[in-house]
């Protein structure tokens, strides 16, 4: 019962960010390494500069050794940026647990954090996680919590050892992002994410 809940959550948030994202004003560019494609829109909001993008790519790695290293959140900072801390707190089920992100960010930016509920989903050739912010009374660092923040990572079989991998985010960092640094950041920022899921760093 909880796999089919799991399911219905993780197919309505893909539903929803998927006809949202039809709406939008997207850049799209393609990486350095000529296989990820990037796609893009920043909007400024009263809380900040609103990050919405989707990053794909194509890795040499089984849908197996993906579901096994993602499921450990500690290896979610091998692919992050700026982000030394990455931990599970809480194990709610097999499916579903609550993650604690720290956020080292680059000057001027303040550091921040973030817990985050994340939602595991498998099919025979698609695996899903979701992670969304929530609220928790967990402190490890005296900083500002990222309160908007949902992504999903979709990772479908293409093949016994290829594995297309789409990263949907959607979210709002803490502070005001200079125009210089976003610049500098895409399309290269959300292409390493992918490609370094991709190899398992």
């Amino acid at each position: 019962m909880n796999h089919i809940k799991n399911l219905g959550t993780a197919v309505l948030l893909l539903i929803s960010l998927g006809a949202l994202s039809q709406n939008r004003n997207w850049t799209i560019e393609n990486s350095k390494d000529g296989i990820t494609t990037v796609k893009y829109e920043l909007i400024k909001e009263d809380k900040g500069t609103h990050f919405h993008y989707i990053a794909k790519t194509m890795a040499n790695t089984s849908l197996d050794e993906l579901d096994s290293y993602f499921s450990n959140t500690a290896n979610h900072k091998n692919f992050l940026e700026s982000t030394p801390i990455t931990k599970e707190i809480e194990k709610i089920s097999e499916n579903e647990w609550l993650a604690y992100y720290y956020f080292d960010a680059p000057w001027p930016l303040p550091n921040s954090d973030t817990v985050l509920n994340i939602k595991r989903t498998r099919q025979d050739n698609k695996l899903i996680f979701t992670a969304i912010a929530t609220s928790s009374d967990y402190k490890q660092k005296d900083v500002e919590r990222m309160s908007d923040y949902k992504v999903i990572y979709e990772f479908e079989r293409i093949d016994g050892e290829t594995t297309k991998i789409t990263y949907n985010a959607d979210y709002i960092p803490v502070g005001s992002i200079p125009k210089f640094l976003i610049k500098t950041w895409f399309p290269e920022g959300p292409a390493n994410i992918v490609s370094n899921i991709g190899a398992m760093k």
